[in-house]
């Protein structure tokens, strides 16, 4: 049932072929065709395949390359997806790589440097953990990886120390490995050798050989790294170097080495080691070209062990997760969005707080670069997950994530609540200063030949209502004792009453018309020299009314006053009017005495007693 179930699995997964690689890749040297595909649509890969000839007796070895592929797990080795070998054909499906003879010339010596010294790790590791001789370090067996490390392959003629002379004795293995990475003759043919795995020891400096082929011996690098290649391609075994040896050779260490190595065994390191690393660790980045940082180390920077170092969040990554040019990073701003803008979104993709909270506190420092549907949809999406989490320091940094976003996209594409306009805004709107509306206001102006004022006063009393007639158009009309001119024309005319009282040789101001809503002013000559003194030059400023106050014009009750007399007078005719109708006593009826010119005196009570028994001997 289990085998089954793993068949029909099996079957379901689709490759689809997209390009050949070159045929004059040396990798055709053993396989046929070499494709690189997609599997199951999502997960790149390449796809070696071989034809086989049944008289050669090649299957067994590539029987054995497929099956130490797939046991063999290191990180510098191939790594092995799906493989099949029948008796007419072998397919090989690994992750995505290219050929080293077809990449070669486009690595830095930096880059160059760092292959090697990860090639001869899984050389080692083959050594020393799987007892076995890889038997064909050549070109064809080393592959580059999409993020730039150097990968170990090509396992056909790997095997155990003591078999190597037995195993390699065929047609086949002298018809496909290629003789110039081979040995002396008769350093092959004999059976004991001085030194362990010396073939790969003189394979591995043919190589770098190969790998600087077309490199200029003025840089030190170069010229140290060819010292090492010709005492390990030395014709006495005895004579070449010891693999171990050259990891403390200076010729395999450079920053970018040193960087990688640390960042991979961090969990092991000390915290002094840890403290010494990250202190100078942005110096040493800045020592790399951007593209290789962007490529090498842009994954491996931000991997988990190295994410949650605290000196880490405050040594780099205030320069790794800015551009170069905003606020002094490291990647040019073309390799930030090509590499460090991926890493970042596929963090975001990880449900835990530490991790988020550091992603979040340098926001806005790289949330401009991310592409605009990524950014409104996916991480918007993320930011505001974050607001609803019940650690405080992680809502408040999405809050302020949040806050960036609304900066960059807008409130409507960013708040998860409705966006409606709630606040007026009360700035005026200026379309000039004051002072040029008022630059040609003021003039110096004669009467009869005499120079008058030049308007320093009326600048004065006038300045409010230019100010007001300027900037009076308000954003929100719901303001209206802004836009209130009454009180402001009140004014004028209590100025005008004052203007209009002659001094006896004073010049007069002359103020000009104000018109509303508009910004120029004109001084009017009187046609009529019979009018008033000083009504020519009455200022009629016409307030503008708000729209509320239209609507509500028809509404305002109207109220007329009469003056003082005119009220007393008709007070006392309803007085006498009820008094007659009621028939009031006498007593309390209203008589009309002659007024006395010497007012109330002490006799009021006995006159007033006087009158009231006159009336009282009447109705007798």
């Amino acid at each position: 049932m289990g085998a089954q179930e793993s068949t029909g699995r099996k079957q379901q997964q689709v490759i689809d072929v997209k390009d050949d690689v070159p045929r004059d890749a040396k990798a055709y040297k053993l396989w046929s065709n070499i494709h690189q595909a997609v599997k199951n649509h999502s997960l790149p890969c390449t796809i070696f395949v071989k034809k086989l000839d049944r008289s050669d007796g090649s299957l067994k070895y590539y029987e054995n390359g497929i099956k130490l592929l797939k046991q063999l797990k290191h990180p510098y080795i191939l790594k092995f997806l799906d493989g099949t070998c029948t008796a007419t054909d072998v397919s090989l499906v690994t992750e995505r790589v290219q050929m080293l003879d077809h990449s070669i010339e486009s690595l830095s010596i930096d880059e160059i440097q760092s292959g090697l010294y990860h090639i001869l790790e899984a050389v080692l590791f083959l050594h020393t953990k799987a007892s076995l001789s890889h038997n064909n370090l050549t070109p064809a067996s080393i592959f580059v990886a999409s993020n730039g490390e150097w990968k170990l392959g090509g396992f056909e003629f790997s095997c155990p120390l003591k078999d190597s002379h037995q195993f390699l004795k065929s047609q086949f293995s002298s018809s496909v490995r290629l003789p110039e990475y081979l040995p002396p003759k008769e350093e092959r043919d004999s059976s004991q050798t001085t030194s362990l795995f010396s073939g790969d020891a003189y394979s591995f400096g043919k190589l770098i050989e190969f790998v600087l082929a077309s490199r200029s011996d003025e840089e030190e690098k170069v010229r140290s790294l060819r010292e090492v290649a010709a005492q390990l391609a030395s014709g006495d075994p005895a004579q070449r170097i010891q693999l171990p040896a050259l990891f403390a050779h200076p010729a395999l260490s450079n920053s970018l080495i040193q960087i990688i190595e640390f960042c991979n065994t961090i969990h092991l390191k000390t915290d002094e080691e840890k403290d010494e690393f990250f202190r100078d660790i942005v110096p040493r980045l800045r020592c790399i070209p951007g593209d290789v940082v962007a490529r090498r180390l842009s994954r491996l920077l931000l991997s988990r062990y190295v994410l949650l170092e605290k000196r880490c969040q405050s040594e780099l990554y205030p320069a790794l997760l800015v551009p170069a040019g905003d606020q002094n990073g490291i990647l040019p701003r073309d390799h930030f969005q090509s590499h460090m803008i991926p890493e970042i979104l596929r963090l975001f993709k990880v449900r835990e707080s530490a991790v988020r909270i550091i992603l979040l506190s340098h926001f806005h420092g790289y949330a401009r670069y991310i592409p605009h549907e990524r950014l409104v949809g996916f991480v918007t999406d993320e930011v505001i997950q974050g607001c609803f989490d019940s650690d405080s320091q992680l809502v408040a940094a999405s809050l302020r994530a949040l806050a960036t976003l609304v900066e960059i996209a807008g409130a409507d594409a960013v708040c998860p609540w409705p966006i409606s306009k709630t606040f007026a805004n009360g700035s005026p709107m200026r379309s000039r200063t004051s002072a040029s509306a008022t630059s040609n206001f003021f003039s110096v102006n004669y009467v009869d030949g005499t120079k008058v004022n030049d308007g320093a006063e009326t600048e004065k009393k006038v300045s409010a209502v230019v100010s007001g007639d300027q900037n009076g158009s308000w954003s929100d009309e719901g303001i209206a004792d802004w836009n209130n001119d009454s009180s402001w024309s009140s004014d004028w005319k209590g100025d005008d009453k004052s203007t209009s009282d002659p001094e006896p040789e004073t010049a007069k101001e002359i103020p000009d018309v104000v018109e509303s809503h508009s910004s120029t002013f004109r001084v009017n000559t009187p046609p009529d020299s019979k009018k008033t003194i000083g009504s020519e030059f009455e200022i009629s400023v016409p307030t503008q009314r708000s729209l509320e106050d239209e609507l509500l014009a028809d509404l305002t009750p109207k109220i007329t006053t009469t003056s003082l007399v005119d009220q007393l007078t008709t007070l006392q005719s309803t007085i006498n009017a009820l008094s007659a109708a009621k028939k009031v006593p006498p007593k309390f009826a209203m008589v009309d005495t002659v007024e006395e010119t010497e007012g109330w005196d002490e006799t009021m009570n006995e006159s007033l007693t006087s009158v009231e028994d006159v009336v009282m001997k009447e109705q007798k």
